[in-house]
This record gives structure tokens, sequence and C-alpha cells, in this order.
């Protein structure tokens, strides 16, 4: 195994730091952001350290980083958290539930109580939320939720699922989002899935 130069060692050293910390992998930006570098530098040592088996990662997965014989402190407490796939911030579309990887989260980021899930926003219908295209959505498992609740639903049969504000009308459910050239879904066939607890973003790109 070829030596790591000075710069790699001090790659691998911020990887190490950032995930005890963190207890996540910093995304190629925060690399590049450390150490004044450009992106493109910064994905290259990440390369050439994967390349001499210093760390492993799971290809076009963010924050999917992990020092090959280095595990973090045990003092840091974190919430196991799925990534299951992706909902529709615009049009619903249909979430694929296999598990990409998993997030660790640290515990106090999130309720004590409750099971957790993870799915990447697709779309801008909710960008006066502050929840933009590309986003981690962390969710909360609950069938059920008060007027205003962010919430991922699932409509009809076809299990399609979508992030949108909560509304319980006299005829319908409304599924109501946050940008004004969006109109909103009322449907009787909802089941909600879960409400938002915390979005994660990546400002790699």
């Amino acid at each position: 195994m070829k030596e790591l130069t000075q710069r790699q060692t001090e790659v691998l050293n911020f990887i190490k730091d950032y995930i005890t910390i963190n207890s996540y992998a910093p995304a190629v930006r925060d690399i590049a952001t450390h150490f004044k570098i450009t992106a493109k530098a910064a994905h290259d040592h990440l390369k050439a350290l994967e390349k001499k088996g210093q760390i492993h990662s799971q290809s076009g997965i963010s924050r999917s980083t992990g020092v090959v014989g280095f595990s973090t402190s045990p003092s840091v407490e974190t919430i196991s958290v799925p990534v299951l796939g992706s909902t529709a911030a615009g049009v619903p579309i249909l979430a694929e539930e296999n598990k990409e990887y998993d997030l660790h989260v640290p515990s106090a980021m999130l309720a004590k109580n409750g099971n957790f899930f993870a799915l990447h926003v697709e779309g801008d219908s909710m960008i006066d939320a502050g929840i933009l295209d590309g986003d981690l959505a962390i969710i909360k498992q609950v069938n059920n939720a008060r007027n205003g609740d962010i919430v991922v639903a699932r409509l009809g049969e076809e299990n399609r699922v979508t992030l949108k504000r909560y509304y319980l009308t006299s005829n319908a459910i409304e599924l109501r989002p946050e940008n004004s050239k969006y109109g909103s879904i009322f449907s009787k066939d909802v089941t909600i899935i879960g409400k938002l607890q915390l979005i994660i973003r990546d400002y790699e790109n």
C-alpha cells in the first residue's frame, strides 16, 4: 500500500474528527471549505484515500464515507435512521422502500421516542417552507397529524407518496404545497406515514 501524502493524512484526520463530532461523514464541500481548496481537489483526495484503502464509500451517496478500522467514541449517542428512497415535493411519486444506507443522527437532534426514516426530497413545491430539492428529510413514523403539520402521506392504492402540509377539511384531506405555483391535493384516500422532524442539506452541489 502506498504511503499517504501529508495532505492526504490531513484530510483523513479531518474526516475522523468530523465523524467523531457529528456522527456522520463530511461532504466534499465541507472538506473543500476546511482546507480552502476546490470541490474537485477535495474529491480527488477522497478518491486517492479510497484507492489506498483508507476509506470506503457508496457511490453516489453523500456522507456515506467511512474510515477503515475507525469508529466513533461510544459516548456519542446516535440513532440509526434508514434512508429509504425518494418522496416528491412536487408531483407525488412512488417511494422505493429499499434501504440505501443507515444514517447515524445524534440522538439530541431527534425526539426521544419513536421510529424514524429518511427520504430524499424531489421537487420544489415546499421551497417556501425552506425545503429544497435534494434535501434529506428525517421523518418520524406516525399515523396521524394536526392541521399545519408537514407530513409524508400515501395517496390511494398506488403507493404514491408526497411531502406536504396536512389540513383536514369537511369533505377531504388537503395536502397543501408551500409554493404558489402548485395547487393543493384533495383526497379522501390518504394515509399519514409520518411527520417531518429534521432536514439535512448537502451544499456540495
